[in-house]
């Protein structure tokens, strides 16, 4: 990423994940996302300038993988999952709608 790239991170764009995210925030809690938001991108535009030609992939970042067991088990019902859904429709989550404003 080139300093051209990097990203404002603004009180507009926290307000827009605010709502996104369908969460309410305290200014306190705005004041401390955009603040991690800052040190996260930072982070990433630290990576990005690394060069990582000569460094093979890595799939897992375990060398040996300690994953649980895959078991069948029976689904949640339908009406437990859309207990504490904010919007349901038809028997499903309704989520907000993305892309155009």
């Amino acid at each position: 990423m080139s300093p051209q790239d990097e990203i404002e991170v603004t009180r507009d764009l926290i307000m827009k994940l605010e709502k996104l995210s369908m969460l309410q925030l305290t200014d306190e809690e705005r004041s401390r996302m955009k603040e991690d938001l800052r040190k996260i991108l930072k982070f990433f535009q630290t990576i990005a300038s690394l060069n990582l030609e000569e460094v093979e992939p890595t799939f897992h970042p375990l060398a040996q993988g300690k994953l649980r067991k895959d078991v069948v088990r029976p689904s949640l019902l339908r009406d437990l999952a859309l207990m504490n859904a904010v919007r349901g429709e038809g028997g499903y989550i309704k989520g907000p709608r993305t892309g155009g404003e």
